[in-house]
């Protein structure tokens, strides 16, 4: 296999950005607070951006590190603010936990098109180190009821129509648990008086084939248009290569996929991703799918997160890399936020 550039120092640096994070997110004074409506990042992706691998918990993974990144440069804690917390994982190789479903629940990608999401429920979260939560649930008709517990309160709200609705609980305890009769999507937790909120919709395994799969279903344009993100982020490639996708109909898939997201939020600002060239895979075939994505990029003028050019494979950085030797430690997590905060910073300006 042929080894990745690497610059020099980029594990201290990886190893910095994390430090830093970790200590600024133990802040709890907020320098500024906030004066208009939170800056909203989506990011759609797969495993290397879900946490699948050796990632210790959901904030570590790269998007919320960019966004603790954001807020302490608004002056602002790095554990406040908005955090997408799923209904679920997407499979066992996870060191952390996002809801918990119960019985009577199952898996609804295939139902609404969100990943992650829970039919029924009920689920529950850990939400010990957020303030409130906003309930984003889908009902297949009006009249359908769904209900929030936490801290010895419940919410109860009933669907005034079939789609997309969202409920706030406040003044939560410990655990948040939310049933009903449609489909759980997930939660925002917030916490602090902070102005970014980050929703990292990745879902491991996942090619441009499956998302094109889920915005026909019913929930997740109409998520997205309720978000109405300023960014979205874009980094798909490498499922499409191992699920046979070929190079020519993923770049077809990538564009159909900005287009119909687009319609959805018009104003958002795009960054597409590039993936590390993976340790099992001959780096002429990796590069059929990245060049799609860097050429793309360059036709929307967006700026690129340049992980094949930037980041190792395992040969070249073992610290950054699970047992696997294709997904992600914390460490790997925090260089890839390194890459993404001022490709993401490009887009705002």
């Amino acid at each position: 296999m042929v080894v990745t550039r690497r610059r020099p120092l980029r594990w201290l640096r990886a190893i910095a950005i994390l430090a830093a994070v970790i200590v600024v997110a133990a802040v709890s004074i907020v320098l500024t607070r906030p004066s208009s409506k939170p800056l909203r990042i989506v990011v759609i992706a797969d495993s290397l951006t879900e946490g699948m691998g050796e990632v210790t918990d959901l904030r570590r993974t790269w998007p919320h590190l960019v966004g603790d990144q954001l807020r302490i440069e608004r002056g602002e804690a790095a554990g406040s603010g908005g955090t997408w917390l799923p209904a679920s994982v997407s499979g066992p190789m996870f060191g952390f936990a996002a809801g918990r479903a119960g019985d009577g629940s199952w898996p609804a990608i295939g139902d609404s098109g969100v990943p992650g999401s829970i039919g029924h429920g009920p689920v529950s979260w850990d939400v010990s180190r957020y303030d409130s939560a906003v309930v984003q649930v889908s009902a297949e008709k009006a009249g359908q009821q769904f209900s929030a517990s936490s801290g010895g309160t419940t919410v109860d709200f009933t669907s005034s129509a079939a789609g997309v609705s969202s409920f706030v609980v406040d003044s939560l305890g410990p655990e948040l648990t939310v049933r009903g009769q449609g489909v759980v999507l997930g939660v925002l937790g917030r916490s602090g008086t902070g102005t970014v909120d980050v929703y990292n919709l990745a879902w491991a395994g996942s090619s441009t084939q499956d998302w094109l799969g889920w915005v026909g279903r019913p929930a997740l344009l109409p998520l997205l248009r309720g978000i109405d993100p300023d960014v979205v982020v874009l980094s798909l490639a490498g499922n499409d290569l191992w699920q046979g996708v070929g190079a020519e109909k993923f770049a077809g898939n990538l564009r159909r996929l900005h287009e119909l997201v687009g319609e959805v939020a018009p104003r958002a600002r795009w960054v597409l991703g590039t993936q590390p060239v993976a340790d099992n895979t001959p780096r002429a075939d990796w590069m059929a799918y990245q060049q799609k994505v860097i050429d793309y990029a360059a036709e929307l003028r967006a700026p690129l997160i340049d992980l094949v050019d930037t980041m190792p494979g395992y040969s070249g950085g073992p610290f950054f890399y699970a047992a696997d030797h294709a997904h992600l430690t914390d460490a790997g997590h925090a260089l890839e936020a390194g890459e993404a905060g001022p490709a993401i910073r490009r887009a705002l300006l």
